[in-house]
């Protein structure tokens, strides 16, 4: 009888004293499974509460010091590391930095089977490389935007914005070119281009200027000076042939520092242009103004080259 009574009495009043040597862990597991089984009374899934302090609301930014950096591009789809020199590359901060180090530069159009059988030319594509020999390295893809209407009736003098993509398959910079003839036809409308790197900023101008037995440029910056000039070969008009040298001077025009040779290619069976930079040139934006200016006479006197003429008009 005092057995029955003592063990019915341990189960309807708790012994506080045995219960001091439970550890609190026990305790902190019923409550987590009486609270979920409340919450599952009511038809809520306790263990899919999510309470505000865990909800992303922004992405991680990238500091540079105190600054914040907004432009993170994409990395580079290629292995980084040179098998020649088994060095690794830096990863550029923008598409311009991939002409870092080039003193020389090679424009060559991919041509299309159905420009060389068509009298209407297509928009065109090319490619930009580091000469190497056969293992010339391509830092960026140009490919044209144009209307049809003026491929069809202005020919290779037509209006352009040509956008070269880089590595990352993000775009570097962007020439555009408006409709203008030569100097056999209007003198106060001559050629111009403008270069353009993203996201919109302005880098320069190149401009043709009034010569009537010489080709002459003017490359200049945003602000309009003068930072380069270009002169070309003695010609009656707008027409020269096919293998012509244009130099590169300084804003004087007495000190040649460059040029812009289209010469036939071997490797390539083609004609390329070669653009040749001085090393001193430690400014990215002013290659891209360089290489702005032989894509405009890649136009204006090369385009229609891959056809059998010996001497071509672009008015």
């Amino acid at each position: 009888m005092t057995e029955n009574a003592a063990y019915d009495n341990t189960h309807d009043e708790p012994n506080y004293g045995q219960m001091e040597d439970i550890p609190l862990p026990v305790f902190s597991e019923i409550n987590y499974i009486n609270k979920r089984e409340q919450r599952n009374e009511t038809g809520f899934n306790y263990h899919n509460e999510i309470t505000s302090s865990h909800v992303v609301t922004s992405q991680p930014l990238r500091y540079n010091g105190d600054s914040v950096v907004t432009n993170i591009r994409r990395p580079i789809p290629i292995s980084v590391i040179s098998a020649a020199s088994s060095q690794s590359y830096i990863l550029p901060a923008n598409g311009l930095d991939f002409m870092r180090n080039a003193n020389q530069l090679i424009i060559q159009q991919s041509v299309e089977l159905t420009d060389l059988m068509a009298n209407v030319s297509s928009e065109n594509r090319y490619t930009v490389k580091i000469p190497g020999g056969e293992n010339s390295e391509a830092i960026y893809y140009a490919t044209e935007s144009s209307a049809s209407f003026q491929r069809t009736f202005c020919g290779s003098g037509r209006a352009f914005n040509m956008r070269l993509y880089d590595k990352t398959q993000q775009e570097a910079v962007s020439f555009q070119r408006r409709l203008a003839c030569g100097t056999c036809t209007f003198w106060c409308y001559l050629q111009r281009m403008e270069v353009w790197v993203p996201p919109g900023e302005k880098v320069g101008t190149i401009s043709q200027n009034i010569q009537f037995l010489k080709t002459s440029f003017e490359v200049c910056n945003r602000h309009g000076e003068v930072l380069y000039r270009i002169e070309g070969p003695n010609s009656f008009g707008c027409l020269l042939g096919k293998t012509q040298i244009f130099q590169i001077y300084t804003s004087d025009g007495l000190t040649q520092i460059g040029s812009i040779i289209h010469q036939w290619d071997r490797l390539s069976v083609s004609y390329n242009l070669l653009l040749q930079m001085p090393s001193s040139i430690t400014d990215n934006r002013h290659k891209a103004l360089l290489l702005g200016s032989a894509f405009l006479l890649e136009y204006m006197f090369f385009e229609s080259a891959k056809k059998k003429t010996f001497l071509r008009c672009i008015c």
